[in-house]
């Protein structure tokens, strides 16, 4: 009787912990026992033949990576071409960049510089940002401005795999060209994650004056690393000479306005900081932009000096997630066509 009486007691202790916790916690959903029909829209031979897409939180390209293999109907171009860092947020967005290393640090206005000069700054380097969709193990990168001038919004089809922990990611043509082996980089410790998400800059002043009106398109991941890309609207096309002979007037047309970095960031109480381990400027690499920041919601306001010595204040909203496994419309603007020509490309 004892025994029976301490059981009772224990079944009506649990329902009333239960009963206690389910005024702090929503209860949790209940499903059927056999499951094995879910997101089954078609079924031959008891089989269904249409697997549900993977759950949107488990996305295995997410991450920053860094090109070191590029492959052009099976010839190696990395050499000469620079090394490629591409991002892939958690909520749709991506970027992609090629700066080469150590570029001569002309500290001169654009218009200023000579042809050779301009070469030795422009010359392989490309990038852009834009949304991603993926289908199966099909990624479609969807281009809306690129660091070159011209070309205009286009996608991109790459199939991807892993070989180990190698990204592999390679045309959809017969040849698979181009392809491309990437590893991830190494997370960095964040002290805060509260600024992780993709932010469009929607106010910006310089030194008290009002800044450009270009959007800076800011991808702040949660493994620490940044890409950020100011693309002017509306540039000239790619003249129609090798770039080593274009103007300082078709550079400054094509280039003014424009800037790209990427590198480290962290977020400690208020302060957000920023390291530029590569820029469009090469003056800028490897300096910081810091300050103290605001947020409110989707929107946060940071005040503080850049990589130049400037003192700004920049406000960030931030933008709709993006649905990566929505259904990717077929033919799409420019499916499978590849970045602009000239001398800001990328893949």
């Amino acid at each position: 009787m004892r025994f029976r009486s301490a059981l009772l007691c224990a079944g009506i202790c649990a329902t009333a912990a239960f009963a206690a916790l389910g005024v702090q916690a929503q209860e949790p959903a209940s499903y059927p026992h056999d499951m094995s029909d879910y997101g089954c829209t078609n079924k031959d031979e008891n089989a269904c033949d249409t697997a549900p897409a993977p759950p949107p939180d488990y996305i295995p390209l997410v991450g920053t990576w860094v090109r070191y293999s590029l492959l052009r109907n099976g010839f190696s171009v990395q050499p000469p071409d620079a090394p490629l860092y591409v991002k892939f947020m958690k909520d749709g967005y991506w970027s992609m960049m090629e700066f080469p290393a150590n570029r001569p640090k002309v500290n001169k206005p654009l218009e200023q510089q000579t042809t050779k000069e301009l070469f030795s700054r422009f010359d392989k380097m490309g990038g852009g940002w834009g949304n991603y969709s993926n289908s199966g193990q099909v990624n479609f990168r969807h281009h809306k401005a690129g660091l070159g001038p011209g070309g205009g919004e286009n996608t991109q089809e790459r199939a991807w795999r892993f070989e180990g922990n190698v990204l592999v990611l390679e045309g959809s043509g017969p040849t698979k060209s181009p392809q491309i082996h990437a590893r991830k980089l190494p997370n960095q410790k964040l002290g805060s994650t509260e600024l992780v998400g993709s932010w469009e800059r929607t106010a910006y002043t310089v030194n008290g004056a009002a800044g450009t009106t270009t959007p800076e398109h800011l991808l702040l991941g949660e493994d620490g690393w940044y890409h950020a890309t100011t693309l002017p609207a509306g540039r000239k096309g790619v003249p129609k000479v090798p770039a080593e002979q274009w103007t300082p007037q078709q550079y400054a047309a094509a280039y003014t306005g424009m800037s790209a970095s990427r590198g480290t960031y962290n977020v400690q109480g208020t302060t957000f900081v920023r390291r530029h381990i590569a820029d469009t400027d090469p003056n800028l690499e490897d300096k910081l932009s810091s300050g103290s920041f605001a947020l409110k919601g989707d929107t946060f306001t940071w005040t503080g000096t850049d990589a130049a010595g400037q003192k700004f204040s920049a406000t960030y909203t931030r933008m709709k997630p993006f649905d990566v496994y929505a259904p990717f419309r077929a033919g799409g603007p420019g499916r499978g066509a590849e970045a602009p020509a000239g001398p800001a490309r990328g893949q």
